[in-house]
C-alpha cells in the first residue's frame, strides 16, 4: 500500500511541472519576430559606396551605430565600391528569422569607457561585452538583392544583455520602414 501512494504523490508532484501554455507577448525582449511577418520600407534608403549595409536607430538611417540603444541595419548583397546604393521603398517577406549574438571581446566602444566607468562596472578589460538580436533573411521580387534586416538590442555584459522587442525594433525603423507581424 505505501508503493502506491509513493506512486500516486509522484505523478500528482510531476502532473504539477506540466507546461502551462502561455500566450507569446510580443513586447517581451526574448519574443522574435515570427516568419512570415512583412518588412514595409516607406522611404529610399541609400546605401554608401563601398559598404554592403546600412544603420538604422532611432527612426532615421544613421552613418554610425549608438551602441548603446537598440539598432536595426539593412544590408544587400552586392557590393559596389565605386558609387552608393539605394534599396527603394517596397513590401518585403521575412523568410527566415535566425537568432545571433556578437561579442566584442574585451573592449568598450567609444564613450562607453566613461559610461562604464561612471556606472562602475568596467574592469579593466576582462569583461565581454555583446549584443544579442535576430537577422531577418528578406524576400522580395522587386528588389533580390536586398538580403536581411538585422537588429540588435543594446550593447551589453552577458548577464545584461537582451535582444531587442518588437517595440525597439519598431521604434529603430521610425517612420523610415514598418514591421507587421502575421
Amino acid at each position: 500500500m505505501p508503493q502506491i501512494l509513493w506512486l500516486i504523490l509522484a505523478v500528482l508532484t510531476l502532473s504539477g511541472c506540466a507546461l502551462v501554455e502561455v500566450e507569446p507577448d510580443p513586447a517581451s525582449p526574448f519574443y522574435a519576430v515570427p516568419e512570415g511577418s512583412v518588412l514595409e520600407i516607406h522611404h529610399p534608403i541609400a546605401i554608401p559606396a563601398g559598404r554592403t549595409r546600412t544603420w538604422l536607430q532611432r527612426g532615421s538611417v544613421v552613418s554610425g551605430q549608438d551602441w548603446w540603444h537598440p539598432a536595426c541595419n539593412l544590408e544587400i548583397t552586392t557590393l559596389d565600391r565605386e558609387q552608393r546604393q539605394t534599396v527603394e521603398p517596397g513590401r518585403f517577406d521575412v523568410i527566415r528569422v535566425q537568432a545571433m549574438e556578437d561579442f566584442a571581446g574585451r573592449r568598450v566602444p567609444a564613450g562607453g569607457l566613461m559610461r562604464a566607468a561612471l556606472r562602475a562596472d568596467y574592469d579593466t578589460g576582462g569583461t565581454t561585452w555583446m549584443w544579442r538580436g535576430h537577422h531577418l533573411w528578406l524576400s522580395s521580387a522587386e528588389q533580390p538583392d536586398v538580403r536581411r534586416l538585422t537588429c540588435v538590442g543594446a550593447y551589453a555584459r552577458p548577464h545584461e544583455v537582451r535582444p531587442p522587442s518588437i517595440e525597439q525594433i519598431r521604434d529603430a525603423l521610425g517612420p523610415v520602414a514598418s514591421l507587421h507581424l502575421p
